[in-house]
């Protein structure tokens, strides 16, 4: 699994690439805690190049919601597809974690109305 990280505002964008699993989700957490450390709480967690993703990603996903939460933010999810969606749909993360289409709309969705500077 790699993992970038770009920032938009307060924001902190991850890029996921690879599989989200038992084998990857220490080094995933580390990189959430890092910025959720350095002051980003709201996250948005970019899936579109996820492959896989086991009941470890899933409770990583769910912990990085509780960290960020207790950091007065919160975390979405952008660009779910095929599998990945469809295992998020099946364990009901959507009732806990909003999940957008893509990472404009979901880092948009931090803004009550239109994108600074725009």
């Amino acid at each position: 699994m790699e993992l970038r990280t770009r920032h938009y505002n307060d924001i902190a964008i991850f890029s996921v690439n690879g599989r989200l699993d038992a084998n990857t989700v220490s080094p995933f957490m580390q990189g959430i805690e890092d910025q959720v450390g350095a002051g980003y709480g709201r996250l948005v967690i970019d899936l579109k190049k996820v492959d896989f993703l086991s009941s470890a990603g899933i409770k990583a996903l769910v912990q990085a919601v509780q960290l960020s939460r207790q950091h007065g933010g919160d975390v979405r999810l952008a660009n779910a597809r095929g599998r990945v969606k469809y295992v998020l749909n099946l364990a009901g993360i959507d009732s806990i974690i909003k999940v957008y289409p893509n990472v404009v709309s979901a880092t948009a969705s931090f803004f009550p109305g239109p994108l600074p500077g725009k």
